[in-house]
């Protein structure tokens, strides 16, 4: 008879933990036309259809949705904010784009997630042009990541297609380019 009541102490347990599953209200949208809903709380949604969750622990979950074959992966980073995830058919998987303010676990992501990052049009311009003549890319498929002004010049990090690391770029306060350079590894060029 005891060897019933463990199994039960267990599998009592394991229920107990999966009802307190602290899911945040989540809405994302995967590559392949992959619609995630998340209740408050769970359940999983995938294209409108309840998924099987999985709980690992508070910030970590798995849904699986039998009819596109695909496993939602969701984990809750500390500050409260989910990150989401997948995974498919033929080794399909990538990150999930969240919506909404609702995507923000907390005050603090949400605040840092509408805050407009600084912008300095001329030195932008400026330094997609000089990255495009540097790698031989029309400026048009170049991109601005970020953009921080200081007392010495404002700073530029650019994104160029197929390279693994953001371009910088150096300018002065009026968008005089005095320095390109690419940020990671010069065999990778």
């Amino acid at each position: 008879m005891k060897s019933l009541l463990v199994p039960a102490a267990i599998v009592a347990s394991l229920l107990a933990f999966n009802a307190q599953a602290k899911l945040p209200l989540i809405n994302a949208t995967c590559p392949g036309n992959l619609e995630v809903h998340v209740d408050q709380g769970g359940p999983v949604y995938v294209n409108g259809k309840e998924a099987t969750l999985k709980v690992f622990n508070e910030n970590a979950y798995e849904a699986r949705d039998a009819a596109t074959a695909t496993t939602i992966s969701i984990t809750i980073n500390p500050d409260g904010s989910p990150d989401v995830s997948y995974t498919g058919k033929n080794r399909a998987h990538g990150v999930c784009s969240l919506a909404g303010a609702d995507a923000a676990g907390s005050d603090d992501a949400r605040a840092a997630a509408a805050t407009p990052r600084e912008t300095y049009p001329a030195s932008e311009q400026a330094c997609l042009a000089a990255v495009a003549k540097k790698v031989g890319v029309a400026s048009s498929k170049l991109s601005v990541i970020d953009a921080l002004g200081g007392e010495a010049g404002i700073s530029v990090s650019v994104t160029v297609p197929g390279a693994d690391a953001p371009w910088a770029c150096m300018t002065d306060q009026k968008g005089k380019v005095w320095n390109v350079s690419y940020t990671g590894s010069e065999g990778k060029l």
